[in-house]
């Protein structure tokens, strides 16, 4: 049995969804306009001229905006105040990973059914989906202290927590705003990453005129690749993939240098803790160095209590605006690892229904829009009665 869904919670998500649904044009105009302005990861300019649109935008909705800055461009923060108690953070990301034309070349669209565009899950639609929220909650009785939308300039590249994740630590719950899952699921848990290189040195030596004179490198990666292929699937949920193996100086020579690179997934901090203890126990090679480089990775996002209750109240908000959502636990990462590892109670994916991220046919259901706006507003609303407490 899930929690019991305060009546403020579904009197929320259901004028929210009834708002969004009866002006859903403007949001998808603002959706068009975000998702035909490239935002490249790491081009400050293009990412800053998006984050000042998105706070006039905000600002225009009722919002109090402030874009702080960062090396790698502008935070938004855009907070909307209230009677109530309860402090909510609605989290997105403005970076794209489509460079600098494409949007010329595949803009925004619609059919009868979906949204297309560069970004437009990964997560415009999510930005959409939070403003709009944010708006709809505006014209309310505001039943929290604070809702405050944040949209991060380098979520896609940054290996690190946001610059700004300071700033939530006194919240009561993050709602992450990355896409739904295909089948309108959302995320109440997250694998976290561990990525990492292994170097190895050995001894040059000339291939025909004295090859037991070297100590090649190549085989000794090539055998670290084979040891840690067997710790995939070594837990549940667990893992591990050589994404890189490289070696060599030239096609007569003993290599002397070389790396192997691998990507690393697990639900737990434990797993992860456990499968990269096991990288670093090297065996023996003669000659040979081998050294981990550690190249960082998100922690899990895990489905403790709270986020057990946040994820039964989306759930049955949504049965209450007449969809079943249903829970997923996701492979890949987003920003709300990084608030959960500060121990903020964060549930995932409630931005619209999408999928096939990262690619041409990167798409969102037009139609969750309303209902994820519902979700978000009821949880927002449940959270200030007290859910956590």
């Amino acid at each position: 049995m899930g929690p019991e869904v305060p009546a403020i919670a579904v009197e929320e998500a259901t004028r929210a969804c009834a708002a969004v649904d009866a002006e859903l044009e403007l949001l998808l105009s603002d959706l068009a306009t975000w998702v035909d302005a490239d935002t490249p990861g790491g081009d400050i300019h293009a990412l800053d001229r998006l984050a000042r649109l998105l706070a006039s935008v905000s600002e225009r909705y009722g919002l109090e905006p402030e874009l702080v800055p960062s090396p790698a461009g502008l935070y938004l923060h855009a907070t909307l105040r209230g009677p109530g108690r309860g402090r909510v953070a609605l989290l997105c990301h403005h970076d794209t990973v489509f460079p600098l034309g494409t949007a010329a070349m595949r803009p925004f669209r619609r059919d009868d059914r979906r949204c297309y565009g560069p970004g437009v899950a990964d997560m415009k639609g999510g930005i959409a989906v939070a403003v709009h929220t944010a708006r709809a909650l505006a014209t309310g009785p505001r039943p929290f202290e604070l809702v405050e939308v944040v949209s991060v300039p380098d979520e896609e590249s940054r290996p690190g927590p946001p610059t700004t994740i300071e700033r939530l630590e006194s919240f009561d719950a993050v709602l992450c705003l990355e896409c739904g899952r295909p089948s309108g699921e959302i995320v109440s848990a997250r694998k976290g990453a561990a990525w990492l290189r292994v170097h190895a040195e050995g001894r040059a030596a000339h291939a025909g005129e004295a090859p037991r004179a070297g100590r090649n490198v190549a085989l000794a990666l090539a055998r670290e690749a084979l040891r840690l292929a067997e710790l995939d699937a070594a837990r549940e949920g667990m893992t591990l993939q050589i994404t890189a193996l490289e070696a060599g100086e030239g096609l007569n020579t003993v290599p002397s240098r070389g790396l192997l690179a691998a990507d690393v997934r697990a639900a737990t901090q434990g797993d992860l803790d456990w499968v990269t203890a096991r990288i670093r126990d090297f065996p023996a090679y003669d000659g040979i160095t081998l050294r981990y480089e550690d190249l960082g990775g998100p922690p899990p996002l895990e489905r403790t209590p709270a986020v057990g209750r946040l994820a039964g109240t989306a759930v049955a908000l949504g049965a209450a605006l007449g969809h079943e959502l249903g829970e997923a636990v996701a492979g890949g990462v987003s920003d709300g690892s990084w608030t959960a590892s500060r121990g903020i109670p964060t549930l995932d994916g409630l931005g619209p229904v999408g999928g096939d991220d990262h690619s041409p046919a990167e798409y969102v259901e037009t139609a969750s829009f309303a209902t994820r706006c519902g979700v978000v507003a009821g949880l927002v609303a449940a959270i200030g009665a007290g859910l956590l407490d």
